[in-house]
């Protein structure tokens, strides 16, 4: 958790608002930092770090109050429908927003997106610099038109501020096509831009299906392939099947919570309606048995560990039942939202790594089982020596990349190219060696627990020689941790170096490392968006 206090903060009504904090930010001596900020979900220190002083010249741009405005973009001709949407914006008004809008022909109200990330109290702007996600690749059962990689591959135009042509030394607000020769580096910026709004191509509604359970053992979920096919009931197989996947792992258990969600047009005969999101409330009311284990945990008791996930783990599965209050949550359907979204704030407060390995669909099972086979050792070695890393669930997810065939453009005008920066950017490398999706992986655990930076950095030292091209592409999950080293995460500089030289190979000039970070400091004359993390990172190759 990255924690600073008595940080100037302001909040603009308008774009032009934004230009001025800018303008003056460039005009001080020294420079002032300009940190657009949210709802601050992110794990990682992309905005401020925990050296940041109160005394540093640092501008928080709160913009979750006045800039969160919307306009829905009726399809026209062969255009699709889309909304412009400014960037302090929350993701659960958002799809609230598109729920209600007229002329949507899918079999739920209004317009959507095929995935969005779990939590609804997201700014789109934060979704947007980390390329957030959801899960879901494509499946016999559905025919969404559109990409199913990050949120970041739907823009299709967006407004930023950016140094003035015209004025040099002064700042200005830049509308780009998705096409323009910037805008790739610009897409998926960690915190490196400013973004004001932005323009996102969305589909007719769907309503969802989620059915869990807690019914198949981990070493059937994740078993080894054998074959052409996926094992039964392997995640690969529940995939191929229905296209959005999540496996939920808690340590030291066997039956890991399995959530399946398949495009239903008409509700399913044993399913439940729901007419609202964030059905899951017990993930956010653990009863005292458990909390009274997690404080045992913190204080010096992390033998204690396996009981209390064993605990959480069969509490989930008898809520999921029905629990004390009745109503089963194992099948719930409604609008796409209403089972896409399902954390909130008041969930657990976890520390998490992440990490996107692009890979063909034919390997997905392979690299579940090979993850899920080391995770399982490297508890069992720390337990053996009385250290207990890890105390939160294992979370698996799996997406498209960011195809950008699959993002509309005017005719005539210049293609949409893959975010250079997105852990799931489709170029060149992922073309050649028939990546088509990529695989999540995140490993929770209570923030401070002792072991965890060691058990965290032995894990990416294995991603890293495990992980390989041409069978796979390891790339971090901007938002979560990652390049650790015993002093904790974000503090590898061999890791660093390893995401630029990633970004690099294999592509064509215009589209590698250096060009990012080249547009990227074009674009910031004055080096207002940067952040200590982001001058270590975004450095030439």
């Amino acid at each position: 958790m990255v924690t600073a206090q008595q940080l100037w903060t302001c909040a603009p009504k308008t774009p032009e608002d934004i230009v001025s904090i800018c303008n003056w930010a460039a005009a001080q001596s020294p420079v002032w930092a300009v940190r657009p900020t949210g709802v601050k979900h992110g794990w990682s220190p992309l905005t401020i770090g925990d050296e940041t002083l109160p005394t540093e010249p640092v501008l928080l741009v709160d913009l979750t109050q006045h800039m969160n405005t919307f306009k829905f973009i009726a399809p026209a001709g062969d255009a699709p429908a889309m909304v412009t949407a400014q960037c302090g914006a929350k993701m659960y008004n958002l799809l609230l927003f598109l729920q209600f809008q007229q002329g949507g022909k899918g079999a739920a109200m209004g317009y959507a997106f095929p995935h969005v990330p779990a939590p609804g109290n997201l700014t789109l702007g934060g979704v947007l610099a980390i390329n957030g996600h959801g899960t879901a690749l494509p499946a016999p059962t559905e025919d969404l038109p559109s990409s199913y990689g990050s949120m970041s591959n739907h823009i299709l135009e967006f407004t930023a501020v950016v140094s003035s042509a015209a004025a040099p030394g002064t700042y200005a607000l830049r509308t780009f096509k998705r096409g323009d020769p910037e805008a790739a580096a610009l897409l998926v910026h960690a915190g490196r831009a400013f973004i004001v709004s932005a323009t996102l191509q969305v589909i007719d509604n769907y309503n969802l299906r989620c059915q869990s359970t807690m019914d198949i053992s981990s070493d059937t979920l994740f078993a080894a392939p054998t074959g052409a096919k996926p094992p039964a009931k392997s995640l690969a197989s529940f995939l191929e099947a229905s296209g959005r996947v999540e496996a939920i792992w808690y340590p030291f258990t066997d039956d890991p919570w399995l959530k399946v969600w398949t495009v239903s047009d008409v509700q399913p005969a044993g399913s439940r309606l729901v007419h609202d999101p964030y059905n899951y409330a017990f993930s956010d009311n653990l009863p005292p048995e458990l909390t009274g284990l997690l404080k045992s945990i913190t204080k010096g008791s992390p033998q204690l560990t396996p009981t209390f996930e064993k605990g959480f783990a069969a509490f989930t599965k008898l809520m999921l039942g029905g629990g004390i209050f009745g109503g089963s949550l194992e099948d719930l359907w409604g609008p796409s939202m209403n089972t896409l979204l399902y954390v909130k704030d008041e969930t657990l407060h976890v520390t998490a790594n992440g990490y996107a390995i692009q890979m063909k669909r034919a390997q997905v099972q392979q690299s579940i089982h090979d993850f899920t086979q080391k995770f399982s050792a490297m508890l069992k070695a720390y337990a053996a020596k009385g250290i207990y890393p890890v105390n939160a669930p294992l979370e698996i997810r799996v997406t498209g990349l960011d195809d950008p065939s699959k993002i509309y453009h005017t005719p005539g005008q210049a293609a949409p190219a893959s975010p250079l920066l997105s852990s799931l950017s489709y170029d060149a490398v992922a073309e050649a060696n028939g990546y088509d999706c990529a695989v999540w992986f995140d490993v929770l655990t209570l923030p401070g627990t002792p072991g965890a930076d060691d058990f965290y950095t032995e894990l990416e030292a294995w991603f890293a020689t495990h992980f390989t091209v041409p069978e796979y592409r390891l790339l971090p999950e901007w938002s979560k941790g990652w390049a650790y080293t015993s002093k904790g995460g974000w503090t590898s500089e061999a890791f660093l170096a390893s995401v630029r030289q990633t970004l690099t190979e294999g592509r064509p000039a215009d589209q590698q490392w250096n060009a990012a970070v080249s547009t990227l400091r074009t674009c910031d004359g004055a080096n207002l968006f940067s952040a200590p993390l982001l001058e270590r990172l975004f450095v030439p190759t």
